[in-house]
């Protein structure tokens, strides 16, 4: 709220000005990352599955390495807003408008679902709560209002300020617990070894190797390039701080955080084998019978879900602004100040529908999981040849349109099949978008043989 008082054009609000440290872009996307699903779902998966987790989980922040060195300069460089703007910006009107929709059912549903996580988290980490009539609705309201207060006042200046407090205090709660288990884990290290089993600490966890392959691909694929990380590449002092900013946060996670989750789940399957392994990390807090430590884990898991609930709400306001009331519909002639001020109307409507939606929608996972399935097949190829190349043409405009059509459409049709069970859709599309896109322009260059792949 103390730096609404910062914010003078559009800019400011969208994208902070485009003046943003690499430390600070390093905390903001570290937080806009680790959600519900990378902390509270990351520890019972990895309950379940145990050092296989650990590696392909991996995935999941190893992606921005190669964003942060390739992608991320050419967004900041080309003074971008969104995802679709770069669609824009690289191959023309037509990808821009295919990827506008599906920029807005990716955002608004992604708002939902966080806001059900806080929601979620509330209620898990107070069970004492859980008889209270309508707890669930009760918590999904306070946590939406309060992210939809901060984040209409200050914009994304105040979601970056606000992700680096809820960064440090994640990282610290995590660490924290750790600290806490180790003598524990140590001192019975030979109870562990012998009592959990084998497939606990086989690379591919007893599930084969294939699995393993195709997992990590899951995790590395999934959620690259999306609205929430896109918008953090565009707002970088330039674009040496990007890079740092960037690639640094994700080689740091990669390299310590699912190491922290894998010994506190080891932790939780030696002395709580049979658990719900989503309820891993609450057991393993209240076991602990240490109300400081309690505390701050608490706040640490609301900070991880509000900070990627205030991210996605912000790049949805992007998207809503720049991308459908400016580009689509022509609202430019209004002047700055009129479009800050409709900036912060989105904001609210958004954050106010997204939390009514996570209320009376409460199980959106499966939207959630079909948001992905159709964003990595259509966004990852086009965006990966869009910045390794510099060739421009109609015909490559209309690969890539036709590239992300029939992606969508075939990875949609794969999901109601038995085989999406053993490879996952979001992999399995963007192999049919590498093979669409591959035969098609192989089409343009037997007709022209002058033409560039």
């Amino acid at each position: 709220m103390l730096k609404s008082g910062r914010i003078e054009s559009t800019d400011d609000f969208l994208v902070a000005g485009r003046d943003v440290p690499w430390y600070l872009l390093f905390a903001t996307m570290g937080a806009t990352v680790i959600g519900g699903g990378y902390s509270i779902g990351a520890v019972g998966k990895t309950y379940e599955w145990g050092i296989l987790m650990l590696l392909v989980s991996t995935g999941g922040y190893l992606h921005f390495i190669f964003s942060g060195m390739v992608v991320a300069p050419r967004f900041r460089e080309a003074k971008l807003y969104t995802v679709a703007g770069y669609f824009g910006h690289r191959f023309g009107e037509q990808p821009r408008f295919v990827v506008l929709i599906l920029s807005l059912l990716f955002s608004v549903f992604i708002v939902a679902a966080q806001m059900a996580a806080i929601g979620t988290v509330l209620t898990t980490l107070l069970p004492s709560t859980l008889d209270t009539p309508n707890i669930m609705r009760w918590a999904i309201g306070i946590g939406g209002l309060l992210v939809i207060l901060y984040s209409t006042a200050g914009g994304l200046l105040a979601v970056i300020y606000t992700d680096i407090y809820q960064f440090v205090v994640l990282f610290l709660g995590f660490l924290l617990t750790l600290v806490f288990i180790t003598p524990d884990l140590i001192g019975n290290w030979d109870t562990v070894t012998s009592t959990l089993p084998a497939e606990f600490f086989q690379l591919e966890g007893g599930h084969g190797w294939l699995f393993l392959i195709t997992t990590f691909l899951a995790f590395l694929l999934g959620e690259t390039f999306a609205p929430g990380y896109a918008t953090r590449y565009c707002i970088g002092r330039d674009i040496g701080h990007t890079k740092r900013g960037i690639a640094g946060v994700g080689l740091f996670l990669a390299l310590t955080f699912p190491v922290v989750l894998f010994f506190i789940a080891v932790h939780a399957r030696m002395h709580y084998p049979d658990i719900d392994s989503q309820q891993a990390l609450p057991v393993v807090i209240r076991g602990l019978h240490n109300p400081v430590l309690s505390g701050i884990m608490i706040a640490a898991l609301l900070s991880a879900v509000m900070s990627s609930a205030d991210s996605a709400l912000n790049s949805a306001t992007a998207i809503f602004v720049k991308d459908l009331f400016e580009h689509q519909l022509g609202w430019t002639s209004m002047g700055d100040r009129k479009l800050l001020k409709l900036a912060r109307i989105c904001t609210a409507l958004l954050g106010l529908a997204a939390t009514l939606i996570a209320i009376l929608w409460q199980d959106i996972i499966g939207l959630l999981l079909f948001t992905y399935h159709t964003w990595a097949p259509a966004i990852i190829v086009p965006v990966v040849v869009g910045t390794l190349t510099t060739f421009r043409s109609p015909s490559q405009t209309r690969a890539i349109t036709w590239t992300m059509l029939v992606s969508v459409g075939v990875t949609f049709v794969y999901r109601f099949t038995d085989w999406s069970n053993q490879l996952d859709p979001a992999v399995f599309g963007v192999f049919v978008s590498i093979l669409v896109y591959a035969l098609l322009r192989s089409v343009d260059r037997w007709r022209n043989p002058a033409q560039p792949v």
